[in-house]
């Protein structure tokens, strides 16, 4: 079964990650860490936003 997030997890996820990035040392950490926000900003991008 698939997990279903807020956008607002989703967007935390992403910073999070670009944090990790932004952090990291060794190159191999660097690329999984933006390979992980690219996913999340993926998901994002598929969320529907909410009507104002």
């Amino acid at each position: 079964m698939r997990r279903m997030w807020s956008r607002e997890h989703l967007i935390r996820r992403v910073d999070r990650y670009y944090l990790l990035a932004a952090g990291a040392k060794l190159p191999e950490l660097r690329k999984r860490y933006l390979k992980h926000a690219r996913h999340y900003r993926g998901l994002l991008s598929m969320t529907l936003v909410p009507a104002a």
